[in-house]
């Protein structure tokens, strides 16, 4: 088979395997695509919802057969890839409907912000919000190894042109992709996973 015909393989078992997830985004693909007329905003929500049904069926797949210890299992790298690309995508359409005033519930607005400081992250490399803050933060991107008296260090500071942040990331108990995103407003840490608002 082709890489092609594999992808097109790949879609098509995850649409099979949530007929009604996927037949949830496509009535939803039409409610809130027909707000932006002349657009192809119909087609991004059907295509976004198409990612997600293969991040789930990826997530399933993980659930079902774990990786084994020592094996080099690559799809929980393409599980990232994959909720990456859903994040920003997801955010742009979020993005469009808050800035046009076609969409402004409560619910939609709390969803596009969580978007909005995972994709600030993941597409920019920094601290959500960070213009809020007031001094440099110290961050450790790993958790502290047994072998470690301390973990890693390194100072994220808002005026420096070289600023970077790397967030936690990981795998739900469902094994949905996670991001753990400092909340400057807050002053606190969240982990947010792929199937954000689900």
């Amino acid at each position: 088979m082709t890489v092609g015909q594999l992808l097109v393989a790949a879609f098509g078992l995850s649409r099979n395997g949530e007929r009604e997830l996927n037949e949830r985004w496509i009535r939803m693909s039409f409610r809130i695509g027909g707000l932006l007329p002349h657009s192809l905003l119909m087609v991004s929500i059907q295509r976004l919802g198409e990612v997600d049904l293969v991040c789930r069926a990826v997530e399933k797949e993980l659930v079902l057969g774990p990786p084994r210890d020592g094996e080099m299992d690559l799809r929980p790298n393409y599980l990232a890839v994959l909720s990456e690309w859903w994040i920003g995508s997801a955010y742009a359409i979020c993005y469009t409907l808050k800035d046009r005033k076609i969409l402004s519930d409560p619910e939609f607005l709390r969803l596009a912000n969580d978007l909005r400081m995972i994709r600030v992250q993941i597409e920019k490399y920094e601290v959500p919000s960070d213009r809020d803050l007031d001094e440099p933060l110290r961050f450790s991107p790993t958790q502290l190894r047994a072998d470690e008296k301390e973990a890693p260090i390194y100072t994220y500071d808002k005026n420096d042109p070289l600023k970077s942040h790397i967030p936690r990331t990981g795998l739900s108990h469902r094994f949905s992709y996670m991001w753990e995103v400092m909340d400057v407003r807050a002053d606190a840490a969240r982990w947010y996973e792929h199937r954000i608002g689900c």
